[in-house]
């Protein structure tokens, strides 16, 4: 198997004994995408552990999000390696057990799980690793559910999901975020986990989809931001995600 380790993807390809090569997804040979781990850093002994589970644009508040909760909590981002994150909802429930576990296996179960899927159910294209069809969403997302709540079973785990960031430039697609933020939405309060809308969040600072140009940035949220500055990172992070998991944490103590 050859693993191209590329700038946005991680694929992989399987070559037959005949060397005949079969990229992901075709039905002879095709290899899924590499499941990714959690975070490399050791929980902290000495302060309250988050983990912020999510796509690409989780990467990009992230290290915000962990600057702001330095002197209270270790914060780190699962999957760790880049690319698209927690990718689809399907590539999220197969890799489930690796993205809640560090690189050398041991399982990670924090004080705070942050988790969101949203952004790689968008369209009908199917790329395993990479891009789920938007019928998938819901009903992976409720196994990935289901399946967080009996691993942090007898723990001390809380789990929050952050609804999906605005696809700001393009109005279709953001009324595709906006649907799969209902179905969301509904699991998660069959399943009685606290949800935080980042969407409306920056809608009600940006008006809706379309608008190229969201905190004075041109493409912000369509559906990353710039990282010049991140404005819009910094924002999300402070007004929107870290009260919410700070919350979830005084409730620990």
């Amino acid at each position: 198997m050859n693993v191209n380790w590329g700038t946005f993807h991680e694929t992989t390809t399987c070559v037959a004994a005949n060397g005949d090569k079969k990229g992901p997804g075709e039905d002879d040979g095709g290899g899924q995408e590499v499941c990714k781990t959690g975070g490399p850093m050791p929980f902290s002994t000495t302060k309250k552990n988050v983990i912020i589970l999510g796509d690409s644009v989780s990467i990009g508040y992230e290290p915000i999000v962990a600057t702001m909760m330095a002197d209270v909590a270790l914060v780190q981002h699962s999957p760790w390696g880049g690319d698209g994150g927690a990718e689809e909802t399907h590539y999220g429930w197969e890799c489930l057990d690796y993205l809640m576990a560090a690189p050398d296996g041991t399982p990670q179960r924090p004080d705070v799980l942050w988790f969101n899927f949203g952004l790689h159910n968008l369209n009908n294209v199917t790329v395993p690793g990479q891009s789920g069809p938007i019928a998938e969403y819901g009903p992976y997302l409720e196994r990935i559910v289901t399946k967080l709540q009996a691993m942090v079973v007898n723990t001390k785990t809380k789990i929050l999901f952050g609804i999906t960031t605005p696809f700001m430039c393009l109005k279709s697609t953001d009324d595709i975020v906006v649907a799969n933020n209902q179905v969301a939405a509904g699991i998660m309060a069959k399943y009685n986990i606290p949800t935080v809308d980042m969407h409306t969040a920056i809608t009600n600072q940006c008006g809706p989809a379309p608008n190229a140009s969201c905190f004075g940035q041109h493409d912000c949220f369509c559906p990353h931001c710039p990282m010049d500055n991140a404005i819009g990172y910094n924002f999300i992070a402070k007004t929107t995600i870290v009260p919410a998991i700070q919350k979830l944490l005084d409730g620990l103590d």
